[in-house]
């Protein structure tokens, strides 16, 4: 059974949001190693969190991120 456009287009916005999702907790887990290095260290914490602490991604960035997912399967090659 084949799927409409709003599935395929949902499923590549999660399929978006899921890559993202791994990306941000990939860099909150090298932040947390970064400040528990600087407490090893005895170095200021807060700076460390200052330096290493990453940006939450924006919905735009999810769509942007689903549209090239989306150009990427509809390209005939």
């Amino acid at each position: 059974m084949s799927k409409n456009p709003y599935e395929i287009r949902l499923e590549t916005l999660r399929m978006a949001k899921e890559m993202a999702d791994t990306e941000f907790c990939l860099q909150q887990d090298f932040m947390y190693r970064m400040m528990d290095q600087a407490m090893e260290k005895r170095e200021d914490i807060k700076q460390a969190y200052d330096k290493y602490v990453p940006n939450m991604y924006k919905p735009d960035e999810i769509i942007q991120r689903a549209n090239e997912l989306y150009r990427y399967v509809s390209e005939k090659q």
